[in-house]
């Protein structure tokens, strides 16, 4: 089960994006990781911007991060139990990450079966009520 659910903008301005999404929500700038700007919602959600490269495509050799492209990520306390359940509903592994010697975390993406690309992580230690400034 999902313990928080975490939205991921794709911006080819990741600064920019952020700026008009902390405004607009209005969200908390949480931290910056490169190539993240992350932000949180009074209620504990994230929205993660994403910087990628003008012109990517979606249907490159691993990537997911085409400008304007957005998707959820799942964190849960046991992802490869959660990564089986979601393959035997139909989902495919498209990739496994594993960004931990950079200060983040190790994902899966799926695709769903209609072809949705979606992120399975470890859930995040804690999700305070109201964010604050962590990682």
């Amino acid at each position: 089960m999902a313990t928080s659910l975490e939205v991921v903008i794709d911006a080819v301005d990741a600064e920019a994006v952020a700026s008009f999404w902390s405004q607009a929500l209005p969200a908390e700038v949480l931290y910056r990781r490169p190539p993240y700007v992350v932000l949180g919602l009074e209620n504990g959600t994230r929205i993660l911007i994403q910087q990628v490269a003008e012109g990517a495509e979606r249907d490159a050799p691993g990537s997911l991060a085409v400008p304007g492209g957005v998707h959820i990520d799942l964190r849960v306390d046991e992802p490869a139990v959660t990564v089986e359940r979601l393959v035997a509903l139909g989902a495919r592994v498209l990739r496994r990450v594993d960004e931990r010697h950079r200060g983040g975390s190790a994902w899966t993406t799926l695709l769903d079966p209609w072809g949705t690309p979606f992120c399975v992580a470890p859930a995040r230690e804690s999700v305070p009520p109201h964010p604050s400034i962590c990682r």
